[in-house]
């Protein structure tokens, strides 16, 4: 079973190719999704490391995730991703 890509700006799983973001070209890449990156950039190019950790935690929250589970996983994987490591 192959894996799923990962967004690698918010952590969003990329099983759909339709949730993929674009490049310049405007051809589809499995490294972004497309709230993160169109158009071979970033949407918010102003976004903060914290920030998208608090959406994530948010959006978790919404999905019936206690809040401190939802922290602990954004804590422990957003900060690995690559956007936040260039």
């Amino acid at each position: 079973m192959s894996k799923v890509a990962t967004c690698q700006s918010c952590g969003m799983p990329l099983n759909k190719e339709e949730n993929w973001g674009t490049n310049k070209n405007n051809s589809k890449t499995n490294e972004y999704c497309k709230f993160c990156f169109l158009d071979g950039k970033f949407s918010n190019p102003n976004l903060t490391l914290e920030k998208v950790i608090e959406k994530s935690v948010e959006l978790s929250k919404k999905l019936w995730m206690p809040e401190d589970k939802a922290r602990e996983i954004a804590n422990n994987t957003i900060p690995k991703l690559k956007r936040w490591n260039s």
